[in-house]
């Protein structure tokens, strides 16, 4: 499965582990093949179902995976 190309959700969620936090216009740029608007929109949708958390700053959005519960 290695050559195919991840769906968006594997990606952003795989982009996210090991970091406490990723800026989102640093997920954008770690991600060229997705827009601007389809990481934002999973992005969006990840959050509502709890398995990201977004944090708006001045000019700044950063974004996180959730934590797991045990």
């Amino acid at each position: 499965m290695m050559g195919q190309q991840m769906p968006i959700t594997s990606r952003v969620l795989e982009s996210l582990q090991g970091s406490a936090e990723c800026e989102f216009e640093t997920l954008v740029t770690r991600l060229p093949q997705f827009t601007w608007n389809e990481l934002f929109s999973e992005v969006s949708r990840l959050s509502r179902g709890g398995q990201v958390v977004i944090t708006r700053g001045v000019g700044v959005v950063t974004i996180r995976q959730a934590i797991a519960p045990k």
